[in-house]
Parts: C-alpha cells; sequence; structure tokens
C-alpha cells in the first residue's frame, strides 16, 4: 500500500466516523451544542458541558477530513496528474466538503430545521460516495483496465440498479431522522401507533411504516445482486468478498433497526444503525469499482465470452 492509498483509506475511515459522531449528536440532543459557528461559545475549544463538547468533537472531525481531503488533492497532483477521474473526484471532494461545512453552519443557525438536518445528512452521504471512489481509483491506478465482457456488462446493469434502490433507502432513512419519524412506531415489527401502513397513525407513523417498506426493497435487490454474484464464473475474490460483506451487512442493519424502538432508542442503537448504513454505500461504491475495472493493464481472456478481452483505459475512468 503506497502513501496515498494509505491517505485514502483514512479519510473514508474518517468520514465514517464522522457520520457516527454525527449520529451520537442527534441521539444525545447536542446538535445545538455550541449555538454558534464557527466556535463555539466564542472560544476556538468548548466549555465542560456534554452536549457542547459532543457537538465540539464532531467539528473537530471535519476539521481532520479537511486536512485529510487537501492532501489527497496535492497527493493526486503531484502523483496522479495523469489520472484525470481521480483529478476531477478530488477537485469534487473539496466542493463537497466545503458545502458540507456551509450546510453545519446553516444547521446550527437554524435551530436544526429539519430540512437543513436532511440536507447535512444526505450531503455527508454524498461526500462519503466520492471520496470512497477516489479510494477505489487510488488502488485500482491510472493503468486500470475495463472489463468489457458480457457477464461483468450485465453485473455492472444490476449492481447499478441495486445501487440506486440503495441511494432512495439512503435518502428516505435520512428525512425519516430529519424528521424524527423514527421515534413514530415504538415497537417491531409492527408499529401501535400506526397498525395499519398508511391508513391508521399519523405523518410520523406514515414516514415510518415507507422507511420500513423502502428498506425491505432495498434488501431484495442486495440478495438479487448477491445471487447474481453466485452464479458468475469469472467473479474473482473481491467481488465474491464483497457480495458477502454487502448481505451480512444490511442483514445486521436491519436488525439494528429492530433494535431501536424495541431498546428504546438507545443511544447505542441509533449510532449503529447509521454508521453501518454508511459501511454498506462504502461497500456498494467498491464493489462497482471491483466488477468494472481490473489493476491490471495487460488484456486478459475470460471463460464467458471466449475471445473476451479487456479494453485499456490507461489515462481515466470513461464509462
Amino acid at each position: 500500500m503506497t502513501k496515498f492509498q494509505a491517505l485514502t483509506v483514512v479519510t473514508v475511515i474518517a468520514t465514517v466516523v464522522m457520520i457516527a459522531v454525527g449520529s451520537t449528536v442527534r441521539a444525545t440532543g447536542s446538535g445545538l451544542g455550541c449555538p454558534d459557528w464557527p466556535l463555539c461559545y466564542g472560544g476556538i475549544f468548548p466549555p465542560l458541558e456534554f452536549a457542547a463538547i459532543i457537538e465540539w468533537v464532531h467539528r473537530f472531525i471535519a476539521t481532520v477530513i479537511s486536512v485529510l481531503v487537501a492532501l489527497e488533492l496535492v497527493g493526486a497532483f503531484m502523483m496522479r496528474r495523469e489520472d484525470s477521474a481521480l483529478l476531477e473526484l478530488n477537485l469534487l471532494s473539496v466542493a463537497l466538503l466545503i458545502f458540507q461545512a456551509v450546510l453545519g453552519g446553516v444547521t446550527v443557525l437554524t435551530g436544526n430545521a429539519p430540512w437543513t438536518v436532511f440536507a447535512h445528512l444526505a450531503a455527508a452521504l454524498t461526500f462519503l460516495a466520492v471520496i470512497t471512489m477516489i479510494a477505489a481509483l487510488a488502488f485500482l491506478g491510472p493503468r486500470r483496465t475495463r472489463i468489457d465482457t458480457p457477464e461483468r456488462a450485465a453485473f455492472l446493469r444490476t449492481a447499478a440498479k441495486t445501487m440506486t434502490i440503495m441511494a432512495i433507502v439512503l435518502a428516505i432513512g435520512a428525512y425519516t431522522v430529519a424528521t424524527n419519524a423514527g421515534f413514530g412506531c415504538t415497537s417491531w415489527p409492527g408499529c401501535p401507533e400506526g397498525q395499519i401502513p398508511f391508513a391508521s397513525g399519523e405523518r410520523l407513523q406514515h414516514i415510518h411504516w415507507l422507511h420500513r417498506f423502502t428498506v425491505a426493497a432495498g434488501f431484495g435487490v442486495v440478495a438479487w445482486l448477491f445471487l447474481h454474484i453466485r452464479e458468475m464464473r469469472n467473479v474473482g475474490p473481491m467481488l465474491r468478498r464483497g457480495g458477502h460483506s454487502l448481505i451480512g451487512l444490511y442483514g445486521l442493519q436491519i436488525i439494528i433497526g429492530g433494535l431501536n424502538p424495541l431498546s428504546g432508542f438507545a443511544q447505542s442503537a441509533r449510532v449503529a444503525h447509521l454508521a453501518v448504513a454508511a459501511s454498506i454505500w462504502v461497500v456498494m461504491i467498491l464493489m462497482w469499482f471491483a466488477g468494472r475495472y481490473s489493476p491490471r493493464a495487460e488484456a486478459t481472456d475470460t471463460p464467458d465470452s471466449g475471445t473476451s478481452r479487456t479494453s485499456r483505459r490507461a489515462h481515466g475512468a470513461r464509462a
């Protein structure tokens, strides 16, 4: 692992940690622990109060990530200048980071308005997607080749549909968090407050049921992708591991989702729910890149296409 590759891995891990800490801020009601921005009670360091410290730690991790992203951009220009896709993604990550920081400030200054909480979390997941792509390209290298076989083309179509559904699941999950609709049902799998989905209960119960149904749909497409990988003849170890990780994480996510109401919405369950969701998103993106590209520059033959080929892409990752 090169220093640049290690840097991209650390940035992805730090972002997942930041999302988890952000969930801790939400779960502990510390969103206004520092009522001003970018300072905390007018100072660089927070007062010795629990809510202020939690919010300050969240901001501190965001600052560390800003440094890591800046180092990634410098590293890309110095060591991977010939890789246009990597450079473009690094520039995009800087823009998203600035946008995310502004949203964080708006969230505080508007008193945690639901639309700002939703936008802040959605932007964080988008940023996570971009830096995960950077990490994938860093490991594949500038001389990566696109695998042009019928089997991989079919996999990519299935993976793209799965990622689209997952993006919708994450968006609705973020909206559920922003509106506090997660508290709308105090049991699982049933909902005493709205026993008949979308027919009984109030607005919060409707949002909660929508989240549960989209999660169920997400499990269906994840299982579909997993079975697709199992049927592939030339799957490779990375895709195989990714498939097992994805189905395992999604199953764990459903269990944690059920534990939220069953545990009385314990802080640990709420934080774990968002952290695992972010991890699922990372695995999905890495699987797509593992299915599309090979780090080897030389063409190889694959059994599923007879005289199939890998087309060389030496200077980018054009679709």
